[in-house]
């Protein structure tokens, strides 16, 4: 009984079922196992975004090179770097050797529709192509080139207009021309059309120009601007000043300068050098300075000026140094560097001194019943001419080859009021005075015979002396600059139009040499 019991709870194994089952457990644990599939568990590549296009122009014109532009650039959320594939179609037919984003003009022809296709690519994978289509479309006239002649009319002369090279139409299409004037800013409907503008109309100061409009009919009117302006002439000077203005932070008082190297402005301003920019800034260039009447810039680029407090000819450096060139020449208002490079000072008499050495030589010792109060030289350095303390007159003086006095002074303009205090020339020869008795800016004319006030505002405070303007920083060449001492060391400035008669300024037929 006990061995029966014992066969019950063991039963017999079925070998081939069993075999089968394990041979597929088998199998299933051994891949589960797989070592390529286990380093094969990281993320995907992404591939790039699809980018946005527009083209540039964005209708192109025949002949005209035009691009395709990734106006919204693809994003790669790996962080992977894009580049752009290009791939165009002209009417429809692949353009293979077109690999890049533009065309050229010789492939653009009216009419003509393009398809461009941009696929974008991280190296891995590309992203979904944008595509966008252009059509070569009509083409604008170029714009006329415009020249006026002359370049500076005067008045009496004609303007023509030129117009080369002539406007074209890309497209062969007829251009419509138009031209129009303006005279000093107001349309003139006589001249419309014209291409030249008559003698009879030009007159000094007038400014005349010009816009030729073209058009094909198809687009705005493409504009071409010119202008000129008539020029005053010697034998037609303006009337009066062409401006007149104070400027407040400017400092000056007798001497009045401009400095050759950095252009500013020197003067005095009762106890200092100072130089002044014409935008209104200013320092202190040489201090502890008491007294300074009229100065003048010598050939070596350093100033020559009167200091009465100390008696004597001075020379200012650059550096704001000075010393003494000439002592025992009494007292001086006037200092003017001639032609020779010598400097000529006067105070009812004109001493001439050698900036160099000192040595002095009187010119003039007198004019009965007047004082020499300034001198100058006329153009070609055969003439002194002397503004006096007195009765309102200028004289002149012939010199010879050396500036020695050929004649006694004798009386040359007159009129002008009885204290002078300043003399200057234009290119054309006319004298410039200011004189304190009737505060005013007089322009004697070259013969002597007509005295003209260039100035007439009462309000502007009298200009003491004068100089021209040296074309730097603002300070202009046509410009003549005063002296303010009686409106706290201000300087007035006074448009004439004609620049400096040292410009032209001879000596022994032979341009002066400084």
């Amino acid at each position: 009984m006990l061995i029966s019991l014992l066969l019950v709870g063991c039963p017999t194994p079925d070998t081939g079922d069993t075999a089968a089952a394990d041979s597929g457990e088998l199998v299933d644990t051994s891949d589960t196992a797989d070592t390529g599939e286990t380093g094969d568990t990281g993320p995907a590549n992404t591939p790039p975004t699809t980018p946005g296009l527009s083209f540039t122009p964005a209708v192109p014109a025949p002949a005209v090179a035009f691009a395709v532009v990734v106006a919204t650039p693809s994003t790669d959320a790996d962080g992977d770097a894009v580049a752009y594939r290009y791939a165009w179609a002209q009417n429809g037919v692949a353009v293979p050797e077109l690999v890049d984003a533009s065309v050229s003009g010789d492939r653009s022809v009216l009419g003509d529709t393009w398809v461009v296709e941009v696929t974008p690519t991280d190296g891995k994978d590309d992203g979904i192509p944008a595509e966008s289509t252009v059509t070569v479309g009509n083409g604008a006239p170029s714009a006329p080139g415009l020249s006026l002649s002359p370049e500076e009319p005067i008045e009496g002369d004609e303007i023509v207009l030129t117009i080369d090279p002539a406007s074209v139409d890309p497209d062969g299409d007829p251009i419509t021309t138009t031209i129009t004037w303006t005279k000093n800013g107001t349309p003139v409907a006589w001249f419309d059309g014209v291409t030249v503008i008559e003698k009879k109309w030009v007159n000094d100061q007038d400014v005349f120009e010009v816009t030729v409009a073209v058009t094909d009919g198809l687009h705005d009117p493409v504009l071409a601007v010119a202008t000129v302006t008539a020029q005053y002439t010697c034998a037609n000077p303006p009337a009066e000043a062409l401006e007149d203005n104070t400027l407040a932070d400017a400092r000056a008082y007798h001497g009045i300068g401009f400095d050759g190297i950095d252009g500013t402005l020197i003067g005095w301003d009762g106890s200092s050098f100072i130089k002044s920019e014409y935008t209104g800034a200013r320092r202190v260039f040489a201090p502890g300075i008491y007294n300074v009447e009229q100065m003048d810039r010598l050939p070596d680029g350093d100033w020559a000026y009167a200091d009465n407090n100390v008696g004597a000819l001075m020379r200012l450096g650059p550096g704001g140094t000075t010393s003494i060139i000439a002592s025992g020449l009494g007292f001086i208002y006037g200092v003017a560097t001639g032609p020779d490079g010598n400097v000529y000072v006067t105070y009812g008499t004109v001493t001439r001194v050698n900036p160099d050495t000192g040595a002095s030589q009187v010119v003039l010792s007198s004019i009965a019943g007047e004082t020499a109060h300034a001198i100058n030289f006329n153009l070609d350095s055969t003439v002194m001419y002397i503004a006096t303390i007195g009765s309102g007159t200028v004289y002149e003086m012939d010199l010879d080859a050396d500036l020695n006095a050929a004649s006694t002074p004798r009386a040359f303009a007159t009129g002008m009021g009885g204290w002078m205090d300043g003399l200057e020339l234009d290119e054309c020869g006319n004298l410039y005075v200011p004189n304190y008795s009737n505060s005013m800016l007089w322009r004697i004319s070259p013969d002597g015979s007509t005295n003209t006030r260039m100035v007439t505002a009462s309000s502007v405070y009298y200009g003491h002396g004068v100089v021209w303007g040296n074309g730097v920083g603002g300070w202009d060449t046509t410009t003549l600059y005063q002296p303010q001492p009686y409106n706290s060391y201000g300087v007035r400035e006074v448009r004439i139009g004609f620049a400096s008669g040292d410009t032209v300024r001879t000596w022994n037929g032979s341009p002066a040499p400084w």
